[in-house]
């Protein structure tokens, strides 16, 4: 006589049931100790704990001499002090874009630097360092054409088109204690305007050299109470989440040895929202009094967390056998 046993019955339920949860996974660290170079092509490489690629700098003043890589320190600075001016390391971190498909899903880029010399902020309010993720579009950053003030507003430039000025995603910046902080948008600047400043990432319209064809779209503002000390050592968290389809959480907190210095968060609602990110942006401004603003950072990483998603499931029940198909959930990001 044939039974159905009630724990088959039972198994065969739970196995029908969607596996649900987040899995979180790091995609990127680098502590540059592991072959990462500036200035040329920008291809990921190494582990996901010990990880490499190229920083491209692009600057609107020299920077051919300042910025440098050893050994588990990247100095991000120009050649010289001034009064106004920026630059920033662009880069390709994976080559898979991390997707965010699910509410919760998010993807979290957070770095390490030290305030060296007590130049990061000292300028003046118009003073910043950013911080960015992109969806590249499969486009790297131009390796080495603009690190000699390379950004610029002179028009019918060779760089007005392709490479970075392709890319989109969303942008976070921290301002003098006189100053504002900020969330906003970087859109593919495929406006009308030739000059290259469209391979700027992070300056969203604040000057010459900066994005602006076209602006970016305003997330969050307000009023900067941000002090950092000369040598201080600070942890900068960004982190963008799909809250609901088509609406985006975006973060930004710093951290300095006493906690949290300050953190600004907001959503953007849309149908076009950046949902893929294979690209960062880092960068840092002095304007006002003449200091050449230097960060030293010691890490960079990046880590996401995406919801399993369940797979088909085949079960077979033969007398009290069971067979359960391979592949019973993937993750959305391999």
């Amino acid at each position: 006589m044939n039974k159905t046993l009630p724990t088959l019955g039972l198994l065969a339920t739970a196995l029908s049931l969607p596996l649900t949860g987040l899995a979180q996974t790091t995609v990127f660290t680098d502590t540059f100790s592991n072959g990462s170079t500036l200035n040329g092509t920008s291809t990921p490489g190494g582990t996901a704990t010990a990880s490499s690629t190229s920083y491209d700098i692009a600057s609107t003043k020299a920077a051919t001499t300042g910025p440098a890589i050893a050994t588990g320190d990247f100095t991000l600075k120009l050649n010289a002090a001034t009064t106004g001016g920026f630059l920033e390391a662009q880069a390709i971190f994976t080559s898979t874009p991390v997707t965010l498909m699910t509410a919760g899903d998010y993807i979290n880029l957070t770095y390490v630097f030290t305030d060296t010399g007590g130049t990061v902020l000292a300028g003046g309010a118009s003073s910043y360092f950013f911080n960015g993720l992109y969806n590249s579009g499969g486009s790297t950053p131009l390796a080495g054409s603009l690190n000699n003030s390379g950004l610029s507003t002179a028009s019918s430039s060779p760089f007005a088109t392709g490479n970075a000025a392709n890319w989109q995603g969303y942008v976070s910046r921290t301002a003098a204690s006189t100053g504002n902080n900020q969330l906003y948008s970087r859109g593919q600047q495929t406006g009308v305007g030739t000059t290259s400043a469209n391979q700027d990432l992070i300056g969203n319209g604040f000057g010459s050299g900066a994005y602006n064809n076209p602006n970016g779209t305003a997330i969050s503002s307000t009023a900067s109470a941000v002090a950092l000390t000369s040598g201080g050592v600070y942890t900068n968290s960004y982190q963008i989440t799909l809250s609901a389809a088509g609406t985006l959480a975006i973060t930004n907190t710093l951290l300095g040895s006493s906690g949290t210095i300050y953190s600004l968060g907001n959503t953007i609602t849309g149908a076009s929202v950046v949902t893929n990110y294979d690209g960062l942006a880092i960068g840092i401004r002095n304007s006002g009094t003449s200091f050449n603003p230097t960060m030293d950072i010691s890490q960079i990483k990046i880590i996401d967390n995406i919801q399993a998603v369940p797979e088909p499931t085949t079960l077979a029940l033969t007398g009290i056998g069971i067979t359960m198909a391979a592949g019973w959930y993937r993750r959305t990001r391999q």
